[in-house]
């Protein structure tokens, strides 16, 4: 009796202990498309995420976490496109009207996939707690077919005394893991 006793406060211990770990990892939810196989050397150019929020360059903030994640995610070829001319780099709202030149250039640089998206939500909520709050859509198109082969949206909170760069990290890192290279 003694031994189940044990291993029932065992068992309490480590549900505590995941229910905590869940409660502190913040709140968040991650909807997405099956996601091509990526190879170390496919080529991915970072096309302008439009911004859609009150938050000044917050697409920028998020094609520069995009692109740093894919390098660490093991993609070798990881590219800016260039920015389209008269954009405003502060509330990027115009994503899709320069599309066709987007694939022009991607084609013309030999670049595999562009990722493109919308952030919908990057800021601090208003309040006592102030939470960090990051929503955003990703994109990847096939530059030959100029077709999307894989699309996620996320959207992630943090706690009072989380960073909302940490926030954002660690949502866009989750979004775009399943893009993985495979060695």
């Amino acid at each position: 009796m003694n031994g189940f006793k044990s291993g029932m406060r065992l068992a309490s211990w480590c549900v505590a202990a995941v229910a905590a770990s869940l409660l502190f990892a913040g709140c968040g939810t991650l909807k997405q498309t099956a996601a091509p196989t990526l190879g170390a050397g496919d080529s991915v150019a970072i096309a302008s995420i439009a911004n859609y929020t009150e938050t000044p360059s917050a697409g920028r903030s998020a094609e520069a976490i995009a692109a740093s994640v894919l390098r660490a995610n093991g993609l070798k070829d990881v590219r800016f496109a260039p920015a389209e001319a008269g954009s405003n780099a502060l509330f990027d709202t115009a994503q899709s009207e320069g599309a066709d030149q987007k694939l022009e250039w991607a084609q013309s640089q030999q670049v595999r996939y562009i990722l493109t998206g919308a952030v919908e939500e990057w800021r601090y909520k208003t309040g006592v707690d102030g939470e960090p709050v990051v929503g955003l859509t990703l994109e990847l198109i096939d530059v030959q077919s100029g077709r999307v082969v894989w699309s996620a949206t996320g959207a992630r909170s943090g706690w009072s005394r989380s960073s909302l760069a940490s926030v954002a990290t660690s949502l866009i890192g989750h979004v775009l893991a399943p893009l993985a290279a495979s060695h």
